[in-house]
């Protein structure tokens, strides 16, 4: 009888005992990841990239066509369309850089073009908004502007962000990060895409027995999650980055498709994105070529024309309600993750906060419910 009744407890402690090895295994990983993040980094893209090309080759298994065809077609598909896109985006990038903090390699002495931004601010606010203010205001926000738009410490500001932005690609260790991305993401991003069912397959049938059923329905509410994120919002994020691009493209401001872009791939961040998009598209326009006010309203216009889009046209039409998570807990989750790994950590914060939510409205929650239900 004590033998029949004691094997329950052990069971018990068993699965408590395997639980907690699985949740240190699962800590041990994320950290070794962070320490070889030039490694294991361009794995997790390449996976993450499989994940979102994984229902079209799966449509065209649907149409006759074999695995191996499909995801030749696909994976060729993608890499023109993405290396071209990247191509251009890089160069884009590298001209506003330059145009930004070199200036003219030609010209002796030649500064980029945000050295210019005080006199420019301080031109825009003489012709365009001292006008319509009374003289109180006008000495006072004229000292505002002088003050925060000093050339020393604004050239300090630049130089340092120059300095910055130069060296992230610099050295021995970025370009051995620069080689990974360009070579082994393509790599892996192959073999993902060739034994993605060979790969379910094998975690199915590895899955402990007993909880397997269990399992099984939080990887699907883990999987719901990440294709909303990966499949939806990054979809999102291009959409709109191409319709910011097309505004500024029209309306004359320099580096439009840049701009553009990277303004849309920041509104995954909340609010910031969208604020660190406008902001630097002004700065572009007013730094370059000088900026009126209507110029400024239309730049304006266009950000939150593309703000209602997302979210009254784009959200409901590709996400609807599968993405449930509220806009400061993907904040939040950014500068958590972030704060703990640094880039890498921005990187995977939004993935890393759908498993952990999933997981904890799994098992946590339910003893919580239960012990705050006790009379």
């Amino acid at each position: 009888m004590t033998s029949i009744e004691s094997e329950p407890s052990l069971d018990g402690g068993r699965r408590r005992k395997t639980v907690l090895i699985l949740l240190v295994s699962g800590l041990v990983v994320v950290g070794l990841s962070f320490w070889l993040r030039a490694v294991v980094g361009p794995l997790l893209i390449a996976l993450a990239l499989a994940y979102i090309l994984e229902p079209l080759v799966q449509f065209f298994c649907r149409k006759g066509l074999p695995r191996k065809l499909g995801v030749t077609i696909i994976f060729l598909a993608f890499l023109g369309i993405s290396g071209a896109a990247l191509w251009y985006l890089i160069a884009g990038a590298i001209d506003l850089y330059e145009a930004a903090f070199l200036g003219d390699p030609n010209v002796v002495g030649s500064k980029g073009f945000l050295y210019a931004l005080p006199d420019r601010v301080l031109e825009f606010f003489h012709t365009q908004i001292e006008p319509h203010l009374g003289p109180a205001w006008k000495q006072g926000a004229e000292e505002f502007l002088k003050g925060a738009l000093k050339p020393e410490r604004l050239g300090e500001i630049l130089k340092q962000s120059a300095e910055t932005l130069g060296g992230l690609g610099s050295g021995i260790s970025g370009l051995f990060n620069l080689i990974s991305l360009v070579f082994l993401v393509p790599i892996y991003l192959l073999y993902f895409m060739l034994d993605f069912p060979r790969v379910k397959t094998w975690i199915r049938d590895h899955l402990p027995g007993r909880q397997r059923e269990r399992i099984l329905k939080v990887a699907n509410q883990i999987h719901i999650g990440l294709s909303a994120f990966f499949r939806g919002r990054l979809s999102i994020a291009l959409i709109k980055g191409m319709i910011l691009s097309i505004g500024l493209f029209f309306l004359g401001v320099p580096y439009a498709f840049v701009l553009g872009i990277l303004s849309g791939l920041f509104s995954i961040l909340p609010f910031l994105g969208a604020l660190i998009g406008l902001l630097a598209s002004i700065a572009v326009a007013l730094g370059d070529t000088g900026l009126g006010v209507g110029p400024l309203l239309w730049i304006t216009g266009i950000f939150l024309a593309a703000e209602g889009i997302e979210g009254y046209l784009l959200y409901p039409l590709i996400l609807g309600d599968k993405l449930d998570m509220h806009p400061v807990t993907m904040l939040f989750s950014l500068l958590f993750w972030g704060a703990i790994f640094g880039l890498f950590g921005v990187l995977v914060a939004i993935p890393l906060t759908i498993i952990v939510r999933v997981l904890a409205r799994e098992y946590l929650l339910p003893p919580l419910e239960n012990l705050a239900a006790e009379e």
